[in-house]
């Protein structure tokens, strides 16, 4: 009898043409178009009756009401309970608003109710098609992106190019072949930015991991049998592809790169050790900085009221005038914030940790720096371990605490797009500590 048992299944979440895109500022509509499919990709795996199930989705994030509602139908559906679940969004930037950032699109709720329900979906149809199975797992070199944070010669943390920042160069691979050795499914991890096409492009992409997916499958199908490729993001909240703002044929590129490095790793895996599926959870309450000052506050949103009154007046475009008021409502609740800091403490964050055999999972909730991943992986004990970002929501930013005196975009300006104030230095220590105590226990 097998010992492990798995199935994949792949369904197309491309919205309709019009709807909101999201994860650049300042676009004059919503998409025009569609240059690629987006898909939410399932792979479910059992052992000794137990099953898991990892999802790839190809947007930006998910919100956090969405993540409960596929739950929910996960469970109801197919019996695998929310510890069990991870779902991992790619972070495309050239994706339909599926979270609500301030200014950055507005998430379309009959798109987001069909949405829920295909990924749900795939989960169920990957659960129906659970058949024996080898699993593997392996690891290659690979560099398509950068580090961002750029400081220039007068202090100023700038998003540029930081050749000597930390990066991960590499990309792995957790396969599942059916007993004959054709291979089923292929979830690959690598942590880079899917910004290849900038904020001017208003097409529906997958960015480079969907180009990467094709060339997966390219490489590995063998005589008409394609396995589901899958991508899972990495932490990469600190890593740009290369290039920003680039074209298809960039994308294409670094697809490909990106696609022949995981057929290598796909081709030198070593067998997963049967050691049983394991999974925890464990929700960190991270501190907030303290709002500014009353005045302070009172001064910035009647600022932000006087630039929104200006740009009316001048007859803006709806793209200016959207991002001004987006920051005139962010100064608004600063305020309410400044006013009753007590109602604003702390950020609820999920760790997640899966164990398929001696190959772990970890699923962060945010856009996560890069060396919170080398930093999980050292400290684990488990023989590959993969870290995970922008996994079952996304709470903004999650920068390392030597980050904090630089400031930069990470630091002093995202989080005015996904909420109201900053999480704190402190939270660094915090996220290390319960990743490897969850790590720990699951060994």
């Amino acid at each position: 009898m097998a010992y492990w048992y798995a199935g994949a299944s792949e369904v197309v979440i491309t919205p309709p043409v019009g709807v909101d895109m999201t994860g650049f500022a300042g676009r004059p509509s919503g998409a025009v178009g569609i240059h690629d499919d987006l898909y939410a990709r399932a792979l479910v795996v059992e052992a000794e009756g137990v099953r898991a199930a990892l999802v790839a989705t190809d947007v930006l994030s998910l919100e956090f009401s969405l993540v409960a509602k596929i739950r929910s139908l996960v469970e109801e559906q197919c019996a695998i309970p929310a510890e069990r679940l991870l779902l991992n969004s790619s972070h495309t930037h050239s994706g339909p608003a599926a979270i609500t950032l301030r200014g950055l699109g507005t998430a379309d709720g009959a798109y987001l109710d069909v949405l829920a329900r295909a990924v749900a979906g795939a989960v169920k149809m990957a659960t129906d098609r659970l058949a024996p199975a080898r699993l593997s797992f392996g690891a290659a070199p690979i560099r398509i992106g950068i580090n961002r944070r750029e400081k220039r010669p007068d202090g100023a943390m700038v998003l540029g190019r930081s050749p000597s920042g930390p990066y991960d160069a590499s990309v792995c691979v957790l396969r599942a072949d059916h007993e004959s050795g054709d291979p089923m499914a292929l979830l690959f991890s690598h942590a880079t930015h899917p910004v290849t096409m900038g904020g001017a492009n208003l097409l529906f992409s997958a960015d480079y991991p969907g180009a990467a997916v094709e060339a997966l499958c390219r490489l590995t199908g063998r005589e008409g049998k394609t396995p589901v490729a899958m991508f899972a993001q990495g932490c990469c909240g600190d890593i740009n592809s290369e290039p920003v703002g680039g074209t298809f044929e960039d994308v294409r590129r670094l697809g490909t790169l990106l696609g022949s490095a995981a057929a290598i790793a796909s081709e030198t895996a070593v067998p997963v050790q049967p050691a049983g599926i394991r999974s925890g959870v464990e929700m960190l309450q991270l501190p907030f900085l303290p709002p500014p000052p009353e005045s302070e506050a009172v001064t910035a949103y009647e600022a932000a009221r006087a630039r929104l009154a200006q740009l009316e007046a001048q007859d803006a475009s709806p793209a200016h005038q959207r991002m001004q008021q987006a920051m005139a409502d962010w100064a608004e609740d600063a305020l309410r914030a400044a006013r009753s800091p007590g109602d604003y403490t702390h950020q609820p964050f999920e760790i997640q940790a899966l164990a398929i055999g001696d190959t772990a999972f970890v699923a962060l909730p945010g856009e996560v720096f890069i060396a919170y991943a080398l930093n999980i992986r050292k400290q684990s004990p488990f023989t590959q371990t993969v870290v995970l970002a922008y996994s079952n929501g996304c709470i903004g930013y999650v920068p390392t605490a030597d980050a904090y005196p630089d400031g930069g975009y990470e630091v002093s300006q995202a989080y005015q797009y996904y909420g109201t104030l900053m999480i704190a230095p402190e939270s660094e220590g915090m996220i290390l500590d319960a990743a490897a105590g969850l790590l720990k226990r699951l060994d």
